[in-house]
């Protein structure tokens, strides 16, 4: 008895993996995604306040003065920004910097000493307890405590685990999302 094999549906499994293929290749959308992502986890940080891993509660100072600790105009946290910087990489950071080239996020993540260089004393403007109004300080040095708030995990060089849990969300749906 003769038969015939009819082939249905191969070249909709062929153009499927063909798709899958190509988006592996190109992990540029979904790398997009996370490091945008990323960066407004850390703006979100931000608002959010102390944490578990911040040397220092929030500062005297600028609750002192109305304002929150890490946010003053909210430039540093606008500055920060997540982009596609090579294949397969992302950067997520801020280039906002003061003074002679301190780049302000790294100040409030790994905390800093300041010392007097080119004048006799650093002088800021600081809440007295003794007195209604504020003065003015002078030191010769300060230590800024680190007050970490990046979605990643200096100390242990890797992402936090509110992070890691994005990013792997992230890939996921975008694994089902080719398969589809």
């Amino acid at each position: 008895m003769p038969f015939a094999i009819e082939q249905r549906g191969f070249d909709q499994q062929g153009q499927r993996l063909r798709l899958i293929t190509n988006g592996l290749d190109n992990l540029d959308p979904v790398l997009n995604v996370i490091a945008s992502d990323l960066a407004q986890m850390w703006r979100d940080n931000i608002d959010a306040g102390p944490n578990d891993r911040w040397q220092a509660g929030p500062s005297y100072r600028a609750q002192s003065f109305g304002g929150t600790t890490l946010r003053d105009r909210g430039l540093m946290q606008s500055s920060i920004v997540g982009q596609l910087t090579g294949p397969s990489e992302i950067t997520v950071g801020s280039p906002l910097t003061v003074g002679n080239g301190w780049n302000l996020l790294a100040i409030h993540e790994f905390g800093a000493d300041v010392i007097a260089k080119n004048k006799e004393w650093l002088t800021f403007r600081y809440p007295f307890a003794s007195s209604t109004e504020p003065g003015w300080a002078r030191k010769k040095e300060i230590t800024i405590p680190s007050r970490p708030t990046a979605p990643f995990d200096w100390d242990r060089n890797e992402l936090t685990p509110e992070a890691d849990q994005l990013v792997h969300s992230r890939i996921d749906a975008y694994l089902a999302e080719l398969c589809q």
